[in-house]
């Protein structure tokens, strides 16, 4: 900042203006002041990195939620029935997932509800395929529990009783895995009921396998 101090010249009357710089600061005082910054930096973004994550597992829970309406319409004109593409006999997912396709254009409004915005995959502009680790894909961030069946055993909706898992966070019970949303602190997990809650990953039933999945699924060994 810039003072201004006033000479008077002595025989003209005139008044001459110098400007008078204000002490800088010192190296010390500098090093001090970036030393607080840091301090407050330090402080401040693990707490504002746990707000944004808890910001996305808010509207993550929401697409889920929507999702599960989406399938409720799904199987209010599919005889009970959840999507599943499989044939009699079929247990794959790879297979039971391309009902995912028409599900989404049909009865899911935006493609971007199946996107949790803390998956780095790039929210899909359309959903075109099932697969896994490709764009516009109805797997970008979560799996459907109806693919796994064979038809000839479901699952029809009123069989779930409300507690079956519908859908979660891919991979939310992995140790670590490049699927995953939030890390391996676990993940969102929609229910028959309609209702979505966060499960640690420890609770999981297996890595991609929410609970309490195994307790419904069909009691035999799939080929």
């Amino acid at each position: 900042m810039l003072s201004i101090h006033v000479k008077t010249i002595p025989g003209n009357g005139l008044r001459a203006r110098h400007p008078r710089r204000e002490r800088a600061f010192t190296l010390v005082e500098l090093l001090v002041v970036i030393g607080i910054i840091a301090v407050l930096m330090a402080i401040l973004l693990p707490v504002l990195g746990k707000a944004r994550e808890a910001s996305h597992r808010s509207v993550c829970g929401s697409n889920l939620r929507t999702l599960g309406q989406a399938m409720v319409m799904y199987a209010n004109q599919h005889r009970d029935l959840l999507p599943n593409a499989s044939p009699n006999g079929v247990w794959k997912a790879s297979v039971g997932g391309e009902a995912l396709i028409p599900f989404a254009t049909t009865f899911v409004a935006h493609p971007g509800v199946f996107h949790c915005p803390s998956d780095t995959d790039p929210v899909p502009r359309l959903i075109a395929t099932a697969d896994y680790n490709v764009p516009d894909s109805a797997h970008v961030s979560y799996e459907f529990y109806s693919i796994f069946w064979a038809p000839e055993y479901g699952p029809r909706l009123p069989q779930l009783k409300g507690q079956a898992p519908l859908a979660w966070d891919l991979d939310g019970g992995e140790q670590q895995s490049p699927l995953q949303n939030h890390a391996s602190k676990g993940g969102n997990v929609l229910f028959a009921d309609g209702h979505v809650e966060w499960q640690e990953r420890s609770l999981w039933d297996g890595g991609n396998w929410a609970h309490p999945a195994e307790q419904f699924f069909p009691n035999l060994n799939p080929p």
